[in-house]
């Protein structure tokens, strides 16, 4: 990879506050350089220190994650969502029902049953403060599914929650498109709201608004992904949350190990850990290599990755946790090309855009958390920080074309806090009711630069394309500041009822510099402004008789306005306000673990903001509509001897439109989606200890307008993806797996848009394919 000069000397029509800075887009080396060959010598020294004799040993090094909590009290009284009180016996118990607490989420999830599918684990009538109890469609994946899902990217575990579509842009180390409920993939997955331990990841006024980027996450280290779907979740339902929420949580212990893989277009990836109990202290640390050439030209993605964490058990009724994480990559990036050009021969579908696009992306965070929990009272405390290095360089038009080069720069830093009480009571009756409340504030110190450039080298105002209407050059800062109360009340064991409200404003500070298509020169704004909105929720929940709930709730979220391209053209722009409502039904039958649910809900969103993919801005695109319906069922087919076969399957169907009277089709989003899948174990001997797991799910995705008439309509096309694993606890929790993924039809559906009356594209490769092995992860 070839790195280009920094940017030239200044000129007299540049500002002041410009010198300082020196608008470096050149990409910096990752540290080390990232090869293959310095991939196999990562695993080496991971091999030096992780082979001692007693590195996996399951008598000196025991994983909490894989362990069954120790509770004191039967999973009855939890699931039927009675108080219970820690004691000094068991500090297991501290966190009664806490998203941060894994040892009590997995007996909100398993309640010691054997249902399957990721919407079985909801709970929607128990008083919790987990969001698994959320009355609303919830889906939740272990860290077991998660290390059995093939994945190309980290965005590809949401393919596994029903109604979720991923687009993999195939390139480099940029945030892939997430569309769920009518919300389009060509995005950069700004419509979901991710958290990570309790931290909000979404970046506010990036690349995109609510930009999302999920490949710092390494799987083997997430203990759960819990997905709420719409905006019904009164703390994680806020800014961002149009389509849902993703809450990733990392695991609190985790086994000295090394894993290692390789697969299609040169990857090879390692994973070294090292774990260790000492006192009441759990801390592991973990250290990620990566490596790929990718499909097609100018794809090559490169990548060092380290979390550490430390669990302290300061008592049976306070905890800390704190993480840190490194993340250094750097991408080429081949973008997008002319569907035309490859039916026509003109280029190869692995042919790049521009072979001189290039990015990059360093992230520094630290994650604190302190929890305390004494009886039916729990007190949450977050700490967040992070700072961000990324730049992007895009050429756009049609190949053969000199077009200026686009570059971007993110440079920022982040600094989040929450305070969040909980309280549990009785209800004279024997009921129950609870009072969630919080406040957080969430803060941005950046400055985003987007230049006109060529070959990484951004133009100054020597250059006649410097003033051009992509110019624009933000010093900002952004305050989120928001607080949220609300109650949940079961009086009667058939019955449960939950109302609340939350409250987000925002602060903007601007210092922007962009260019004048009046005077045809620069134009400086200086600004400040604040704007805020309440939103509300309700919802109902009815269990007329055991297996079934029917529930029906009401929901709002926001978006906060952009400081580069809302703020600067309107201060008092307020943020967008959507509204959702939806009514269901869910069937769970234990004996066989069985799961059937349903529900059609209908959104309005006040100001649908999309992505112009030609010139990569949001536009807004005035009022919209949804309506639709899901569906999800799964059952378990067989469970004799260790032997068990599930099967799980889903509908999803959606009617998106503009409120406009013509040319109203809101572009990227799929008629429909349908997936059906399975997931087998067999034992090969008679204590369970040695398994061969195996899973396979198949997607169809139905046809897509890309144009607001829909003149132009990507096809359906499939997408599967397997994995055979051969599982051996005794010997360190061994295991080797070969995963494929598969798109046997269209490839050049999944990433498709339009500009003008010309289709682009980013192919996908017909066939991917991967294997490994892992030792006591």
């Amino acid at each position: 990879m070839i790195y280009p000069p920094p940017i030239g000397s200044t000129t007299p029509l540049e500002t002041s506050d410009m010198l300082y800075d020196k608008h470096h887009f050149t990409s910096r080396r990752l540290p080390p350089r990232l090869t293959r060959k310095s991939l196999l010598q990562l695993s080496v020294v991971v091999s030096a220190f992780g082979w001692a004799p007693s590195a996996f040993s399951s008598t000196t090094h025991q994983s909490k994650d894989s362990s069954t909590p120790k509770l004191g009290h039967s999973h009855q009284e939890i699931a039927q969502g009675r108080p219970v009180a820690t004691t000094k016996q068991a500090p297991k118990t501290r966190t009664a029902d806490n998203l941060t607490s894994q040892k009590v989420e997995d007996v909100l999830v398993s309640g010691g049953r054997t249902i399957n599918g990721p919407r079985s684990a909801a709970k929607p009538m128990l008083i919790s403060n987990s969001p698994l109890s959320d009355i609303a469609v919830v889906s939740h994946l272990d860290n077991e599914q998660i290390r059995n899902t093939p994945v190309h990217v980290s965005a590809d575990l949401l393919r596994s929650i029903p109604g979720f579509q991923v687009d993999d842009f195939q390139d480099g180390g940029i945030a892939q498109g997430i569309g769920a409920r009518g919300w389009s993939t060509e995005s950069d997955g700004n419509y979901v709201a991710t958290y990570i331990d309790g931290s909000i990841r979404n970046v506010y006024s990036g690349v995109l608004n609510g930009y999302n980027d999920l490949n710092p996450l390494i799987p083997e280290l997430i203990n759960g992904l819990t997905v709420i779907s719409g905006p019904f979740d009164v703390r994680y339902g806020g800014n961002f949350a149009s389509a849902g929420s993703a809450l990733f949580t990392t695991r609190d212990d985790v086994a000295t190990g090394i894993s290692a893989s390789g697969g299609s277009y040169g990857k090879a990836r390692v994973l070294g850990t090292y774990g260790k109990h000492i006192g009441n202290v759990t801390v592991y640390s973990a250290l990620e290599g990566m490596y790929e050439t990718g499909y097609r030209q100018n794809g090559i993605t490169r990548r060092i990755n380290s979390f550490s964490k430390a669990v302290v058990d300061i008592s049976p009724e306070d905890t800390f946790k704190i993480s840190a994480q490194g993340y250094w990559t750097d991408y080429g990036q081949p973008g997008s090309i002319p569907l035309n050009y490859i039916q026509q021969g003109l280029i190869s579908e692995r042919a790049p855009r521009s072979d001189q696009d290039r990015g990059a992306n360093n992230q520094y965070t630290l994650n604190a958390q302190f929890e305390h929990v004494h009886n039916n009272f729990t007190l949450d405390a977050t700490l967040f920080f992070n700072k961000t290095w990324l730049i992007r360089q895009i050429t756009l038009g049609l190949p053969g074309t000199v077009t200026p080069q686009r570059e971007y720069l993110d440079d920022r830093y982040t600094l989040g806090a929450a305070i969040e009480p909980y309280w549990k009571f009785h209800l004279p009756n024997g009921g129950l009711f609870d009072i969630k409340t919080g406040i957080t504030n969430h803060i941005d110190w950046a400055r985003d630069f987007r230049i006109p450039g060529h070959d990484g080298v951004a133009y100054t105002a020597a250059n006649s394309q410097y003033l051009s209407g992509f110019l624009n050059m933000n010093r900002f800062t952004e305050d989120n500041l928001s607080t949220y109360l609300s109650t949940s009340i079961s009086p009667l064991p058939w019955i449960k009822m939950t109302g609340g409200a939350r409250y987000d404003h925002f602060f903007y500070s601007i210092n922007n510099t962009k260019y004048n298509s009046a005077t045809g020169g620069l134009l400086r704004q200086r600004l400040s402004t604040s704007v805020g909105t309440p939103t509300v929720k309700a919802a109902i929940a009815i269990n007329p008789y055991k297996p079934v709930t029917i529930f029906v709730n009401y929901g709002q979220s926001v978006t906060s306005p952009d400081a580069n391209s809302d703020i600067t053209v309107n201060p008092s722009l307020a943020p967008t306000l959507l509204t959702s409502g939806e009514a269901g039904i869910r069937y769970d039958y234990l004996p066989l673990g069985a799961h059937i649910q349903g529900s059609a809900y209908k959104t309005i969103d006040t100001n649908e903001i999309g992505v112009n993919q030609a010139t990569l801005q949001t536009q807004n695109m005035g009022k919209s509509y949804r309506w639709g319906f899901d569906t999800d069922a799964a059952i378990t087919l067989l469970k004799y001897r260790g032997a068990r076969l599930d099967l799980h399957g889903s509908y999803n169907w959606v009617h998106a439109r503009l409120n406009t009277s013509t040319n109203n089709f809101i572009p990227n989003v799929a008629d429909w989606l349908v997936s059906y899948g399975l997931n087998a174990t067999v034992p090969v001997d008679k204590i369970d200890r040695r398994a061969l797991i195996m899973s396979f799910d198949h997607h169809f995705v139905g046809p897509q307008p890309l144009d607001k008439a829909r003149n132009y309509i990507a096809p359906q096309y499939q997408r599967l993806s397997a994995r055979l694993m051969y599982n051996d606890k005794k010997l360190s929790n061994m295991r080797i797996w070969m995963s494929a993924i598969v798109f046997p039809t269209n490839r050049f559906a999944e990433d498709a848009w339009i500009s003008g009356s010309t289709i682009y594209t980013a192919p996908q490769p017909r066939l991917m394919l991967e294997g490994g092995f892992s030792f006591g992860l």
